[in-house]
Parts: C-alpha cells; structure tokens; sequence
C-alpha cells in the first residue's frame, strides 16, 4: 500500500514538474515573441520615420540655377506655382510638358487674347480656363503675385524694373532672354535657350533632347535646300511688325524678324533700321519689298487678303511689289505669335522657307511636317481648318 502511495506520489511530482517546465517554455517563448515584436515595430515605425523625413526634405529642397541675367537663384526643388511675368513663353512652357502647362497659376493678362488666336487654346485649355491673369504685359502687380503664393516667378531678364521688384518679394525669380539680352535675338536659338533654362529650373537635364534634335533636324534640311537657291532668285523681304494709326513699325536690325530673314538668306530691306522701328509708307515705297510677310496674332491685325485688296483703312499698299505680286503672308495660327521664339520655331522656318521660295519648295512635305510634329510632341492632332490657316490657304 505505502509503495502504491510512493509511487503516485513521484509520478504526481513528475507531472507537476513537467508542467511547470512547460509553463516556464511557454512563458519565455512569449515573452521573446512580444519583444521580438515590438523590436520589428520600432524597426518599422523607424525606416517610415526615416522614409517620411527623407520625403520632407526632398520636398524642402533647393538647387541652384543660373538664369540669363547671370543671377544665381535659389529655386525649390519641388515646383507647384508659377506666375510668368512678361516673357512669351507659355507655349515653350506647354512644349517643356509635352502638351498641357501644370503649376501656373498667374501670367500677363495680355497673353490670353494671344492664346485665343493660336492652336494652344485647344492643346492647353487650361491656360484660359485656371489661369488667373494679374496684370497687363507691361505692368507689373507685384502684390497681385504674392496673393497667389508661387514657389518660382519666370520674368523677361532684360527688364531691369522689374526684375528689382521681384527681387524685392523674396520669391525665387529666374530671368529669360528676350531681345536686348547679351545673346542675338535669333528666335532659333532662344528657343533652345528658354528650354534649356526650364531644364534647369525643374532639376531635368537632359530632359529635351530628343525635341531639340528633331528640330534641328528640320533646320538643317530647310538651311541646306536654301544654300542651293542661286543669289538671283533669292526676292528681297520685309517683315511689317505693327501698325498703329497708320504709322508702320517694321523689323529691323537685331530682332527676331531680322534672324528669321537672315536664316531664310534673303535681303531684309529694313536691315539698315535698328530694332523695332517706326517708319514711314513712304519709306517702305521706297524699299518696295518682294515679299511681305505680316506679324501674327497677339501684335498685328491684318489680314492677308486685306492687304492684298488694299482695303486696309487709311492706308495705301497698293503700289507695293510684293502686293501686287500677292506675295503677302501673315501667321493666323501656329503655337504663338511665329515671328517670336516658340516651340514651332524649326516649323516656322519651313513655312517662312516655303512661302518664300515656292519653286525650289514645291516637293516639301510642309503639311506632313507640321502635323508629325504636332502629333509626336504636343501629343496634337491638327485639324483641317487650323492646317489651313497655316499654310495660308483661306
């Protein structure tokens, strides 16, 4: 009996023994398991500190640009609002973007009537639809522009005046060349210029490329059919940049009208004037172009055809060679204004080309041209109506 009773004893011991072992195991492993857990919590909730803080700064960050004033500006690396003061360059700005114009919330009211008369109306409509345009392009509403809050504001760097009053905001400003700027006024050139500086101020280097030398590309084969063209066949030009109240201002020496004629290697009869000069009808009687090519929408309200039909109020074209002869064109359409630099200078230069030298032109594909170009960077296809205004066939 006693032995019975031993042996329960020791196997009842054993058991309690055992469990307690268990017990302890079970306990240990829990308590592993919690602190292994919340070693990977603060693991995790570090790398997301880590990763939010990183994001923080990237979004805080700046770089520094160079503009064409030679000024270092300090801009944001993560742009979102910008005003654009003076300078044409919404539809460089669109082409920067392949085809919409995102974070600008201001620019110089006088660009929407502008925009109204070019295909960008309908490749960026949101320049007329969420823009708020805060004053005229001469004017410059510096407390208009800090009510909308822009990280970067994009000016004419040859505007001296305003350039001290931006400064004086303390927003990022960055200058872009117009005319006057140390650089010649060759729309060509400005152009690359302007995207340049955009790669610059987003932080994308590189990031236009392949656009620049698919205009390249077209230059060069329009300058290469030219060079071919015999200097007896080459009709002197001029380009009529305004007319206010009857009195003309054409281009002369150093604008974007004169690089333009230069490219096309044709006599600008108004090259010995300087600049955007005021002369008078009968001056240009006297230089008697043979081919006159009329400013775009934005700066000059002619048509064509008035032209040609002398029906212009109080004035008289009538006895010009280039009237006579029809030889008058003037851009309706196009990205902007084409006789300012713009996206579709590489275009414009075809047209300018393709007007001018109709025989030695007759076999270029200029419709092709413009439409591939239109479609492949704008992500736009042109309708019928616009490709007419284009190539001056209403």
């Amino acid at each position: 009996m006693r032995l019975r009773l031993k042996t329960a004893s020791l196997l009842f011991a054993s058991v309690l023994l055992l469990t307690a072992c268990a017990s302890n195991t079970n306990n240990n492993t829990a308590a592993q398991s919690v602190a292994e857990t919340t070693s990977e919590e603060s693991v995790t909730a570090a790398e997301e500190n880590e990763t939010e803080t990183k994001a923080g700064n990237e979004q805080s960050g700046t770089h520094m640009v160079v503009d064409h004033g030679g000024n270092q500006v300090e801009v944001p690396d993560k742009i979102q609002r910008i005003v654009i003061d003076q300078i044409p360059i919404l539809s460089t700005y669109m082409a920067y973007f392949e085809g919409s114009a995102p974070h600008i919330v201001g620019y110089s009211g006088s660009f929407k009537e502008t925009i109204s008369e070019t295909a960008l109306k309908n490749i960026a409509p949101e320049l007329l639809e969420s823009s708020d345009t805060v004053y005229a392009q001469s004017d410059l509403n510096i407390e208009e522009i800090i009510k909308l809050k822009p990280d970067v504001i994009l000016y004419n760097a040859n505007n001296k005046e305003h350039a001290e009053i931006l400064a004086s905001s303390g927003i990022p400003s960055v200058g872009f060349a117009t005319v006057g700027a140390d650089s010649p006024a060759d729309p060509i050139e400005r152009y690359e210029q302007w995207l340049k500086l955009l790669e610059d101020v987003f932080g994308e280097k590189g990031k236009m490329d392949g656009f620049l030398e698919a205009g390249n590309k077209i230059v060069e084969d329009v300058e290469t059919r030219i060079e071919n063209i015999p200097e007896d066949k080459r009709p002197s030009a001029m380009i009529l940049f305004k007319l206010i109240d009857g009195v003309p201002q054409v281009a002369g020496k150093g604008v974007f009208g004169d690089f333009w004629l230069q490219h096309l290697g044709v006599k600008n009869v108004a090259a010995d004037a300087n600049g955007f000069a005021q002369v008078s009808f009968e001056q240009i009687y006297d230089w008697n172009p043979q081919v006159l090519f009329l400013n775009g929408p934005g700066l000059l309200k002619l048509g064509r055809q008035d032209v040609i039909d002398n029906k212009v109020e109080g004035v008289d074209f009538s006895t010009i060679q280039a009237v006579m002869d029809e030889r008058v064109y003037n851009t309706t359409l196009g990205m902007w204004n084409w006789f300012t630099p713009n996206p579709d200078a590489p275009l414009v230069l075809a047209w300018l080309a393709y007007n001018t030298y109709p025989e030695e032109f007759s076999d270029y594909p200029l419709e092709t041209v413009i439409r591939e170009y239109y479609q492949n960077f704008y992500g736009y296809e042109i309708t019928d109506e616009e490709m007419k205004g284009m190539l001056q066939l209403q």
